[in-house]
């Protein structure tokens, strides 16, 4: 997980204190203040700041000098939760504490003194609070449930997919036929959906589909994160072995299972639509109980509370397949599923990402998307965006003849015959491309309107040559009688002047 990115984003859209984002983050509160100044001071704006890459962000955002530094405050809540530990000391926590920043640690003396302060002032254990809309939690129930094949008689395995959402905490459930990352995926939208926006941050456990490495430096995946970014809520993983992360989950589980699963356990479902209809039932009963705490339903109190506080729901993700990270060759194309498709030549040597769907292959690099290609079931074939090309690549791809029929057809009907009798009559293809290319250079060099103008001259006079064309344009003849181009123009084999018709008109006297 890429902390600096993901602690601006929390410090500039959310509600949560410093010490909150620190906590979630692992570091520092004084970190989080200080971006938080430093973005004020600057009059940054977050989605301007999401739009730098890594190292930009890290240029804007990186600590300052040691001279001068504000002593920084430990996490005091961490300290007093490792102390229960077995083997953990106050020595050992302040050693931990002065590696992360030295320059503006406190001494252990001064860190013993005011740990003590703090905890006479704290309660051992407090209740996290969130604000309306603000966190969904997720994860899959542990229990499973089954539908039955009636033609077949086959047994189908279903994980149980359930999440709470915001202070209401309402439940939602939902059969999928694996903890894989496409159905894992796909619940979420179907939560999104259910809920008519989405919270603004998301708390996963740390299965596979959501995380790829856990702890302080959590790797996402990569699809969960694309999923995250087009719905635009943050994805906070809840520690691992760390309840107190997601207690509204860890309930919902258990709820579920008593008013779900238990409910269920005797009824033979013979479809998976057949068996979510019914957990969406047991759902609904959850939702619309009164508490009597509150004196008032999960779904009351969601609907006044939190659903004015989503984000707006976008239009549904489309799942797609992740491939990477792939080196980028010196021919800047990449395989995805056995065809190559192109990047920018820029990004030669530099790892990327593809994200592939049903109709398109997607290229990122930095979390940025380079390259967007239809996608091809050529298995070794090859997509080439021309953008993609250096400017000499791009020249000798441009020398083609469907290229140079292309161009002629838009400066006008003579050019595009000059063009077509040029590739036509050629005896040598590459000389009649080489032609080609200098009738477009003349085409700029004077302008499409002469150009079109010397092709019909040149047509005019049987000498459509790119020699005559350029003679014609030189002398400014392209609006001259045909007789006198023809008398002005240099010799050439098809050109025939009045000398050759007079010595066939004496050959006829004759």
């Amino acid at each position: 997980m890429n902390d600096l990115r993901t602690a601006i984003r929390l410090a500039l859209s959310t509600s949560l204190s410093n010490r909150e984002i620190g906590r979630q983050l692992r570091v520092a509160y004084n970190t989080i203040r200080r971006y938080r100044q430093v973005a004020e001071a600057n009059h940054y704006q977050l989605d301007a700041l999401l739009e730098l890459d890594d190292a930009a962000l890290q240029a804007k955002f990186g600590k300052r000098t040691p001279s001068g530094a504000i002593k920084r405050l430990p996490d005091w809540t961490y300290i007093h939760r490792e102390l229960q530990r077995k083997g953990v000391t106050r020595t050992l926590l302040w050693l931990e504490y002065k590696e992360e920043e030295p320059a503006t640690a406190y001494e252990m003396s001064r860190f013993n003194e005011l740990y003590v302060a703090w905890a006479g002032r704290h309660a051992l254990s407090m209740r996290q609070q969130y604000e309306p809309g603000e966190r969904g939690f997720v994860d899959f129930s542990g229990t499973r449930m089954q539908w039955v094949d009636p033609a077949t008689g086959e047994i189908h395995v279903v994980e149980i997919f359930v999440a709470t959402a915001g202070v209401a905490g309402l439940l939602f459930a939902l059969g999928v036929p694996s903890q894989k990352q496409e159905h894992w995926i796909r619940a979420h939208s179907e939560w999104y959906e259910a809920l008519g926006g989405v919270p603004k941050i998301t708390v996963p456990d740390n299965l596979k589909s959501a995380v790829l490495k856990a702890g302080r430096d959590a790797i996402l995946n990569p699809a969960y994160l694309d999923m995250a970014e087009h719905y635009g809520t943050l994805l906070l993983p809840a520690r691992a072995r760390r309840p107190r992360d997601k207690p509204t989950v860890e309930g919902a589980v258990l709820i579920f299972l008593r008013w779900g699963i238990a409910r269920l356990r005797n009824r033979v479902f013979h479809s998976l639509a057949e068996l979510n209809a019914a957990i969406a039932e047991c759902v609904d009963i959850v939702n619309n109980r009164v508490m009597r705490h509150y004196q008032q339903s999960r779904r009351e109190r969601f609907e006044a509370i939190d659903r004015p506080a989503l984000l707006p729901l976008p239009r549904r993700y489309e799942y797609g397949d992740w491939f990477g990270p792939l080196h980028v060759p010196p021919d800047y194309h990449i395989s995805v599923k056995g065809h190559f498709y192109s990047v920018p030549y820029r990004l030669v040597q530099q790892e990327v990402y593809a994200r592939s769907t049903p109709t398109t292959v997607e290229i990122l690099c930095g979390r940025k998307r380079v390259a967007s290609h239809v996608r091809s079931e050529v298995v070794g074939g090859k997509t080439t965006d021309r953008e993609h090309m250096p400017e000499h690549h791009r020249a000798w791809a441009d020398h083609t003849p469907d290229r140079y029929l292309q161009w002629a057809q838009s400066v006008g009907p003579q050019a595009l015959a000059v063009v077509q009798k040029l590739l036509t009559d050629a005896r040598h293809p590459a000389g009649a491309l080489n032609a080609c290319a200098g009738l477009q250079k003349l085409s700029r060099t004077h302008g499409q309107e002469r150009f079109e103008l010397a092709c019909a001259k040149a047509l005019a006079i049987q000498s459509p040559t790119l020699k005559s064309i350029r003679s014609i344009l030189q002398n400014h003849l392209e609006s001259v009688s045909d007789a006198k181009t023809a008398s002005r123009l240099p010799p050439h084999e098809n050109l025939r002047g009045a000398a050759y018709y007079g010595n066939q008109e004496a050959g006829h006297a004759g």
